[in-house]
């Protein structure tokens, strides 16, 4: 062909896939899941534009200002320096080792556990290891159950792999286990299959609940007499302000029928994307199998193995729950002073984020009033599996990524709000 024919070429291929609707090509996957996870990256947030200094309370972000760039920085440059050529190539199956080595040696301090490189594999952040498990686990049609409300993401990647998600209520206690029995049981008088039990049990995602002890042994005891593994999303459990929450369903059950996650993203930054599977040998065997991605990030596995073994990240993630515990008293005290007769929350013991609901008003139609007032923040109804908030009353708040000072304006603009819609 003609180097001047090219252009008539294109114009043609032009015309004739102008007229295809790329619908069509869409996976049963593409079209269930939609785009995006609507609270974080995948919801624009943005104010009307007279607004000086928009606020958004909606992502869980680790605080920016404090992400622990020079340290990160010279880890980097030591394994461009040292070992340039190894992260320069695929990582292994499992992940870097050294870094699998790391994190098993924390993690055994952490949970009380004698825990090697052969119970973890390293992911693309928690995201990935989970789609990973839900590659290993689940077939189209079998059940997941998550709890109502729950992280938005873990929804649509469940449901990306043509699985039907069941929702069980929680209280203050945590997940509801007689919910989960009645899920189980349904599902089996139904013929269906239940995998698997989502949880995140410290400083919940979005509430900032966390799961008591007894709701712990309750939840594992129905799970082994169903025969239901737990996913256990453990991606805030190592920030608490005071008190560290109660023991891990993995460590309890000595891993049987359950799976961990863990992330850097929460304690260091989401741009680490690396995360991590805790699991027997058996479900680390089970994960390798359906693993097609030739190993993420050997070069960031390595930076991140030699920043874990420095000593420096333990410091600070005490400095991060320092700072956490007072932003959240920030906010939380705020809000009391300036909207006390309109909601009502209960103060998490760790985490990002205040689960508030409101009286009298619908959280919509308080979302877009506050949103005129230069403050966004995600609705209840995103936390729930069809996007319903059975009373419309709730609304999640993100503090993390936020100063102290613009979190007291932001209650200041959230009663301005209030008073733009109150009856």
């Amino acid at each position: 062909m003609a180097v001047s024919d090219v252009g008539d070429l294109a114009g043609q291929l032009a015309r004739s896939w102008g007229r295809r609707d790329i619908q069509e090509l869409l996976s049963d996957s593409a079209i269930t899941i939609g785009a995006g996870s609507p609270t974080d990256a995948g919801r624009s947030w943005i104010a009307p534009t007279q607004v000086e200094n928009p606020i958004a309370l909606a992502g869980g972000i680790p605080d920016g200002p404090t992400v622990p760039v020079a340290e990160l920085r010279e880890s980097l440059l030591a394994v461009l320096a040292e070992e340039r050529d190894d992260s320069m190539t695929y990582g292994g199956l499992l992940g870097f080792e050294g870094l699998r080595e790391s994190v098993a040696r924390r993690q055994s301090v952490i949970e009380g556990m004698d825990l090697s490189p052969e119970n973890f594999t390293m992911h693309n952040g928690s995201s990935g290891a989970l789609d990973n498990i839900c590659n290993a686990f689940l077939n189209p049609g079998d059940i997941a159950i998550v709890e109502g409300p729950s992280f938005s993401g873990t929804v649509r990647t469940i449901r990306g792999h043509m699985a039907d998600v069941v929702e069980t209520s929680i209280d203050e206690q945590g997940t509801s286990v007689d919910g989960v029995k009645a899920c189980i049981e349904r599902a089996v008088a139904d013929g269906k299959l239940v995998k698997f039990v989502y949880v995140i049990p410290d400083f919940h995602n979005p509430s900032g609940l966390t799961m008591s002890l007894n709701r712990r042994l309750e939840l594992l005891d129905v799970c082994a007499e169903y025969g239901v593994m737990i996913l256990e999303d453990a991606a805030y459990t190592e920030l608490y302000y005071d008190e560290p929450p109660p023991p891990s369903m993995f460590s309890l059950s000595g891993g049987q029928g359950v799976l961990r996650m863990g992330s850097f993203s929460k304690i260091i930054a989401t741009g680490t994307r690396v995360g991590w599977v805790e699991a027997i040998p058996e479900y680390i065997d089970a994960l390798a199998r359906v693993r097609f991605d030739m190993g993420n990030n050997p070069l960031v596995q390595r930076a991140l193995a030699r920043y874990v073994d420095s000593g420096a990240l333990e410091p600070h993630v005490e400095r991060m729950r320092a700072l956490y515990a007072l932003k959240c008293k920030t906010l939380s005290e705020s809000l009391m002073e300036d909207c006390e007769p309109y909601i009502r929350f209960i103060r998490p013991e760790g985490g990002f984020f205040l689960w508030v609901e409101c009286i009298g008003v619908g959280s919509a139609e308080l979302a877009d009033a506050a949103a005129e007032e230069g403050l966004m923040f995600p609705t209840g109804s995103f936390f729930f599996k069809d996007g319903f908030d059975a009373d419309k009353s709730h609304f999640r708040l993100a503090f993390s990524n936020a100063s102290v000072d613009d979190l007291e304006l932001a209650s200041k603009r959230m009663k301005a709000a209030f008073l733009r819609v109150a009856d």
